[in-house]
C-alpha cells in the first residue's frame, strides 16, 4: 500500500514539473512575440506621426492632427492590400463628415445595403482578379442605390454613362437597363478598371480615370511631364472633382471598415432576405413571381431593379437573371407555376428619332420638356459633357414608335405551325483572354453566350484558359 502511494505521489510530482516547465516555455516564447508586436505597433505609429507632421509643415496648411488621427492613420495602413491608401488632410476632411452625428443615419443605411451588395462584389472581383477594396467605390458613386441618376446621365450602382455602358456590352432598351443589374454592371466595372490598370499600372490612377475618363488622365500625365506619377503627384493636373474623388473613396473605405469603432451599426433594408438566382428564358411577370413567393412587389423590384416593365423578356438566346427573395412561406410549386405561366409579350416598339436644331434662347431643359424626354437622355444620346448648348447645334432625339399590330392575326400566326423554320444568322466576335478571364466571366459579358457554346465553338475540353488565347464568341444577329 505504501509503495502504491509513493508511486502516485511520484507521478503527480512529475506531472506538476512538466506542467510548470510547459508554462515557463510558453512564457519564454510569448514574451518575444509580444515585444515584436509592440515594436511593430510603435513603428506604425512613428511612421504615421512623421507623415502627418510633414503635412502640417506644408505652407498654408492649418490642419491639426490629434491622437485619434494617428490611430486612424495606423488603421488605414493596416487596411492596405493591393491599393495604396494614405491618410492626409484631404481624407480627414471627408472622414470627419462621414463619422459625424449628422451623417450617422446615412452611414448606417449604407452599412445595411452593403450586407447585400458587398458579397456580390467580392465574388465577382475574386473571379476577375480585381482588388477586393474597390467595392467601396460603388458607395461613393451611387450610395448603393441602383436608381441614382447623375446630371450627366450616369446610372446604376456603378454609374455608367450610356456610351461607356454600350462599350462594355450592357444592354439598354425598353425592357431592361443593365446598368442597374448588380452582377452585369460589376463585371463591366471590373473590365474597365482592369483595362485602366493595364494602361497606368497604378490602381489609384485607374480609379481616378473612372471618374474623369482615361483620356483625361493621359492628358494630365502629359502636362505633368512625369512618366509614372502616383495619383497624389498627378493630382494638381486633374479636375477638381477627381482630386476629391480619391480622398472620398479612402475616407468612405475606412468609415465602413471601422464602423463599429465609431458607433455605427447596420440599418435594416429591403435586401436582407436570402435569395435564389435563376436564369429565365421566357416572358415572366414579376407580379406573379412576387405573389408566388409571398413577397411585396417593392421588395421584388429592389432585388431586380434593372427591369423597366415589371416583366422579364427572357429568351433561349438571351436568358435574363432573376433574383428571387426566399421568404418563410415560399412554395416551390407556386414559384414553378409563376415562372412557367404563359405571358403574352407586349406589342414591340421600334426606336425612331428626329434631328432637332437648337433655336436661340433654348436650353436642354426647354428642349427636353418640348419633346417629353429627360435632360439626361439628351446628354446620353448626343454624347454631351455639359448642359450648355448653342443655337444652331443639331441634336438627336429618340422616340418610340409603336408598331401597329393586328392582335387577332398575331395570335393566329402564333398558333399556326411554321412550314419553314427560320434560319438564325450568327456572327462571331473574337475575345482575347486577359489576366483573370474565365469562361463564366466571358459568357456573362456577351449576350447569348454560354459556357457550353464557348467550349463547342472553340473546341475547349477544360475550363483552363491561357492569357492571349483567342476565343470565338457567337452573337445571334437575327433570322432569315
Amino acid at each position: 500500500m505504501d509503495n502504491k502511494i509513493s508511486l502516485l505521489l511520484l507521478v503527480l510530482a512529475m506531472v506538476f514539473q512538466t506542467t510548470t516547465a510547459q508554462k515557463r516555455t510558453r512564457n519564454v516564447l510569448r514574451k518575444p512575440m509580444q515585444q515584436s508586436i509592440q515594436k511593430q505597433l510603435e513603428q506604425e505609429r512613428e511612421s504615421v506621426v512623421i507623415h502627418l507632421d510633414s503635412i502640417k509643415g506644408i505652407p498654408g496648411n492649418q490642419v491639426e492632427f490629434s491622437y485619434d488621427d494617428v490611430l486612424i492613420g495606423q488603421r488605414i495602413q493596416r487596411m492596405q492590400k493591393t491599393i495604396p491608401l494614405e491618410y492626409n488632410h484631404l481624407v480627414k476632411a471627408y472622414l470627419d463628415k462621414y463619422i459625424s452625428r449628422n451623417y450617422k443615419p446615412y452611414m448606417e443605411k449604407l452599412l445595411g445595403l452593403s450586407q447585400y451588395y458587398f458579397p456580390i462584389y467580392e465574388q465577382i472581383f475574386e473571379e476577375t482578379q480585381v482588388p477586393d477594396e474597390i467595392k467601396y467605390l460603388s458607395v461613393v458613386e451611387s450610395s448603393l442605390n441602383p436608381h441614382t441618376l447623375s446630371t450627366s446621365g450616369a446610372l446604376g450602382p456603378w454609374q455608367f454613362i450610356y456610351g461607356t455602358a454600350k462599350g462594355y456590352n450592357l444592354a439598354m432598351d425598353s425592357y431592361i437597363d443593365e446598368r442597374k443589374d448588380v452582377y452585369l454592371s460589376t463585371y463591366a466595372v471590373s473590365k474597365y478598371l482592369s483595362d485602366a490598370h493595364d494602361e497606368f499600372n497604378d490602381w489609384l490612377l485607374a480609379l481616378a480615370s473612372y471618374n474623369c475618363g482615361r483620356g483625361c488622365v493621359r492628358r494630365a500625365i502629359q502636362r505633368s511631364g512625369m512618366t509614372t506619377p502616383t495619383f497624389w503627384e498627378l493630382s494638381p493636373y486633374l479636375p477638381q472633382e477627381t482630386r476629391n474623388y480619391i480622398p472620398k473613396y479612402i475616407a468612405m473605405s475606412y468609415a465602413l471598415k471601422y464602423a463599429e469603432a465609431h458607433q455605427l451599426s447596420a440599418q435594416a433594408t429591403d435586401l436582407q432576405s436570402p435569395y435564389r438566382i435563376m436564369m429565365v428564358d421566357r416572358y415572366v411577370d414579376l407580379n406573379q413571381v412576387a405573389q408566388a413567393v409571398d413577397c411585396s412587389m417593392e421588395v421584388m423590384e429592389a432585388y431586380n431593379p434593372a427591369f423597366k416593365r415589371k416583366q422579364i423578356n427572357g429568351s433561349l438566346e438571351y436568358p435574363k437573371r432573376l433574383i428571387v427573395p426566399i421568404q418563410g412561406n415560399m412554395n416551390d410549386s407556386l414559384l414553378y407555376a409563376a415562372l412557367h405561366q404563359q405571358v403574352a409579350p407586349p406589342i414591340e416598339k421600334k426606336l425612331a428619332g428626329v434631328h432637332y436644331t437648337v433655336k436661340a434662347g433654348e436650353t436642354l431643359a426647354t428642349i427636353a420638356r418640348k419633346h417629353d424626354v429627360s435632360v439626361s437622355e439628351l446628354l446620353a444620346w448626343n454624347d454631351l459633357l455639359s448642359k450648355s448648348v448653342t443655337a444652331g447645334k443639331t441634336l438627336w432625339i429618340e422616340k418610340e414608335e409603336a408598331q401597329r399590330v393586328d392582335t387577332r392575326l398575331a395570335s393566329n400566326v402564333g398558333k399556326a405551325k411554321a412550314t419553314v423554320a427560320p434560319v438564325k444568322q450568327t456572327a462571331y466576335v473574337v475575345h482575347t483572354v486577359k489576366k483573370g478571364d474565365t469562361l463564366t466571366g466571358i459568357a456573362s459579358r456577351y449576350k447569348g453566350a454560354s459556357i457550353t457554346r464557348l467550349k463547342a465553338d472553340n473546341n475547349i475540353k477544360s475550363n483552363h484558359l491561357s492569357i492571349g488565347q483567342k476565343i470565338k464568341v457567337s452573337q445571334t444577329t437575327g433570322s432569315i
